[in-house]
């Protein structure tokens, strides 16, 4: 797999080496053996939300929600202002420590080219991210299928929010607009 993909595993190198943040593990060095391919980063403290949500079925409440949302789009705010896409925030690549959050894994990265390379995939799993947390405290009333915004217990605003960052409505063009409208939530 290494010999096939090596030009895109040099992307995860270059990009964590550029990156100085609380919040995404700096970059220690590269091991390269006959066998064996990687790189020792920052330890950062918490468990992934993959692991908090499935595993230790953790209910996040809408302060906690906004607590974390807050503190992802400070970490894109960072990385979009240093022409980088993650192009992969999920939930197993996300940690937690009760307080901080933390982004991991950063194989999918690349620099910011206004073609392929764009801020608005960003956009779109950082909606996919925040719909999972407000996931968490939902209880089916029926059996009817429902799409995500009929079923969850969401303000007009928060739907609206959600929307534009997943493309259903007029999609954010900016992390900064995105803050904006989040803080008004």
């Amino acid at each position: 797999m290494l010999k096939k993909s090596r030009a895109k595993v040099g992307y995860e190198e270059k990009i964590l080496k550029t990156l100085k943040h609380e919040c995404i593990p700096g970059f220690i060095k590269k091991i390269e053996q006959e066998k064996c391919y990687g790189y020792v980063l920052e330890y950062k403290e918490g468990n992934t939300f993959e692991e908090l949500i499935f595993a230790e079925k953790h209910v996040f409440g809408r302060e906690e929600i906004c607590r974390i949302g807050e503190q992802v789009i400070s970490i894109l705010k960072y990385l979009h202002g240093s022409n980088i896409v993650h192009r992969d925030i999920r939930v197993p690549n996300t940690l937690y420590d009760g307080n901080k959050v933390s982004l991991i894994d950063f194989g999918l990265a690349r620099w910011i080219d206004e073609k392929r390379y764009t801020v608005d995939v960003d956009f779109s799993y950082l909606g996919d991210f925040l719909l999972h947390l407000y996931y968490t405290s939902f209880e089916p009333r029926d059996n009817k299928k429902k799409t995500w915004y009929e079923e969850l217990d969401l303000q007009q605003k928060e739907i609206l929010f959600l929307k534009k960052l997943m493309g259903i409505e007029d999609r954010y063009k900016s992390i900064q607009d995105v803050e904006r409208d989040f803080k008004e939530l």
